[in-house]
């Protein structure tokens, strides 16, 4: 059978273990969720209880000790520190907690962010060579250096020791250095997801001895979801601290930048976070130098805040802009692509620093692996591959390498340059690469509920779920057999869908971003099965629940009712796969023996015309007139006179044929002539008559009926 709702993706529902009964007054949905992602124990969800921050010991890192020495002999020998980190949010993060730190302990301390186009990741050794030249005795990087190995050689040459302080994956060969601070290269350290800044929180705390400013914590939460890491454990406890801390922040530069982008501190939560404040954070490093987002974090003046404020804003402004344009032309290009696996688009003039963003959004698109490249200053072409679920991209370069100069990443996303300035070998030798892959875009569905069992209990029960992200997602719940009412489009191209779930008497609100292209599967009388995340509507006070919905598929055959609508281009998609409803059937067994010969599975009911029965005073006038002027010839002028007595000329023809059939008129060659009968004729007998008869009933019933009533007529056993 074709259905014509599809999912876009493949539904996975989970096993439901089944968990110690606890009174805890929460949804039972709620206590298992909590359970199950490891949030905390059954004692946790018991009345009156607080859950357990986790949180390890520092010195559980064997070097910390060695670490925290190096940096306090600095700080006494007034020895100069230079922190070496990166041009993201977590990079960033991670210097200015280090600094402040610092500072306050009396360092000599400054710091080097790398610009993302002209240095790329990480250290390199015309930094390094610089930073020796400027007479700095240690240097700290954050959030980098467990891959620089030559890098760690220049320095450790110059006598200029290195302490690394990083997450990022480490390779065979280990750079030397006085110290590593690393939560997977440490094996005795218990948990290995730390971002960057959380990892520098944590020496922060050794030096401090355990006394961490309020503003460390709200700091490594923006570090900590800027980097997607899985929000759980140690990094579950930064976020939700963090986020109490940055409803109360004094810190000059995030006011100023909070008020830049109109967000008052006690709004914020973690989706403010990861999709206002992260990208303000990582724009800088994008668009030209991200050192401004150091200094705005630094800064201890409210004028200079509000102006790097100011001019962060600008710059994510700028950096939307550019970004929208080049999805523009991209998608330009690619609807020309003829590439079943892999495209690579190129265009010299494209910005090195939002590529990726472009690349994702290209996968999202259409479903396959996408290369977008530019060229450099050096005339290279260089850019960022993404790839969807089922297709390996590193792997996929690896098999290229020899178009390649330089390339890194992993399975979905990766870095590469070009050692050519023709890119059409690199994306047929990809597509060869990929040829035996294919996109699998799965979800994981947490719970399967009523609409009932949505309330502002539950909502209320979900804050014991979070903070939300990576690792710990807002719970994806799947309604089952529900209805859509009250559908509307709305947004500025009506790109978006707001519609009432419907099941039984119970009610929720729905908004389904780019939704517009299910709009006509819609129907009103199917059956829906829905994947939401419930999130709270806050409108002129009021609040209500809301389901965002994130899926939808209909797996009953359906009815397109398009009797009172206009037939625009968009529905002609349905013609395929449905029964038009047209023209005229002899009787309702014969539609549905029609639509059973098509062999489609779903209906369409179309505008019907007119079609009308002739009344009994038209039948007698005609039949008076035929009797006086007979014989005669259906001529033009005899037309416009039944015309002018209401009978048109395809019902007078009607008529006509009617009294022929039983024997009261003889049509022969237009001539028209009457019959003599003293027999008593009934002209509802006549073969045309019980035929129109037949089709107007059936008429009736499509034009009259109730799209439910015509589905189960067609569809049931009737």
């Amino acid at each position: 059978m074709i259905l014509l709702l599809k999912s876009k993706f493949k539904w996975e529902e989970l096993a439901h273990p089944i968990h110690e009964v606890v009174k805890s007054g929460l949804h039972p949905e709620i206590e298992r969720l909590f359970l199950v992602r490891g949030l905390g124990s059954v004692d946790d969800l018991k009345p009156n209880s607080k859950a357990k921050d986790v949180w390890n010991d520092p010195y559980a890192f064997k070097e910390m000790k060695i670490a925290v020495e190096r940096i306090k002999k600095a700080i006494q020998n007034h020895e100069s520190i230079l922190i070496y980190g990166d041009y993201d949010a977590d990079g960033i993060t991670s210097t200015v907690i280090l600094i402040k730190t610092l500072r306050r302990m009396g360092a000599n301390v400054d710091f080097y962010i790398p610009h993302r186009m002209l240095e790329g990741y990480g250290p390199n050794e015309d930094a390094f060579l610089q930073i020796v030249g400027e007479g700095h005795r240690l240097v700290i990087t954050v959030d980098c250096g467990i891959t620089a190995v030559a890098e760690a050689k220049i320095l450790k040459t110059h006598g200029v020791d290195l302490i690394i302080i990083d997450h990022h994956q480490p390779k065979a060969e280990i750079p030397v250095a006085v110290a590593i601070i690393h939560p997977e290269y440490d094996e005795n350290y218990p948990f290995n997801f730390l971002a960057g800044a959380g990892v520098v929180l944590k020496v922060v705390e050794a030096l401090k001895e355990g006394k961490l400013e309020t503003d460390d914590f709200m700091l490594a939460m923006l570090g900590t979801v800027g980097d997607v890491v899985d929000l759980v454990n140690e990094n579950r406890t930064i976020v939700k601290r963090g986020l109490i801390e940055m409803q109360k922040t004094s810190l000059l530069g995030m006011r100023a930048l909070l008020n830049a982008c109109d967000v008052q501190p006690h709004e914020m939560d973690e989706t403010k976070v990861g999709f206002v404040i992260c990208p303000r954070l990582n724009a800088p490093g994008r668009m030209n130098d991200a050192s401004i987002v150091v200094d705005l974090l630094l800064a201890e003046d409210e004028f200079m805040a509000t102006e790097y404020a100011s001019e962060i804003e600008e710059m994510n402004n700028k950096r939307k802009l550019i970004t929208e344009d080049i999805i523009e032309e991209a998608i330009e290009i690619a609807e020309n692509s003829s590439a079943q696996h892999a495209m690579v688009l190129y265009q010299p003039h494209w910005h090195e620093g939002v590529l990726g963003i472009v690349a994702s959004k290209m996968v999202e698109k259409y479903g396959k692996a996408v290369v977008i490249l530019t060229a450099n200053d050096e005339g290279l072409l260089k850019g960022s591959a993404r790839a969807p679920n089922g297709f390996n991209i590193l792997n996929a370069l690896i098999a290229n390498e020899r178009h390649l100069l330089k390339y890194g990443g992993h399975e979905f996303a990766a870095g590469l340059t070009l050692a050519t300035e023709d890119p059409e070998p690199l994306e047929i030798g990809l597509n060869e690469a990929l040829k035996n892959s294919e996109m699998t875009r799965s979800i994981v569905v947490d719970s399967v509920l009523s609409v009932k069992d949505l309330d502002l209990l539950w909502l209320t029960g979900l804050e014991r779920l979070a903070p939300f992200g990576q690792g710990n997602q807002r719970p994806i719940i799947k309604l089952t057999n529900v209805n859509i009412r009250n559908i509307k489009r709305i947004g500025a191209t009506h790109q978006h869908l707001k519609f009432t779930i419907q099941e039984g008497k119970q009610n929720l609100d729905a908004i389904f971003f780019h939704g517009a292209p299910v709009f006509i599967y819609l129907t009103a009388i199917a059956r829906f099965d829905i994947l939401c995340e419930i999130e709270l509507n806050e409108w002129n006070g009021n609040k209500k629940l809301q389901a965002r919905i994130i899926d939808i598929k209909c797996d009953e055959p359906q009815l397109f009712d398009l009797r009172n609508q206009r037939l625009d281009a968009e529905f002609s998609q349905l013609i395929d796969d449905a029964f038009v409803i047209e023209g005229s059937y002899d009787s309702k067994e014969g539609l549905k023996s029609a639509f059973i010969s098509s062999g489609k599975p779903n209906l369409i009911l179309k505008p019907l015309g007119t079609l009308t029965m002739p009344t009994r005073a038209q039948f007698v006038f005609v039949y008076k007139t035929v009797k006086k002027y007979a014989p005669f010839l259906l001529t033009t002028e005899i037309v416009t006179y039944y015309e002018n007595n209401r009978i048109s000329k395809a019902m007078l023809i009607f008529i006509i044929r009617v009294f022929s059939e039983i024997g009261l008129l003889k049509v022969e060659d237009a001539l028209v002539t009457e019959r003599k009968t003293s027999e008593k004729l009934d002209y509802t007998l006549a073969p045309s008559f019980m035929s129109r008869k037949a089709k107007v009933a059936v008429h009736e019933f499509l034009e009259l009926a109730t799209a439910d009533e015509i589905l189960n007529y067609v569809f049931g056993d009737e």
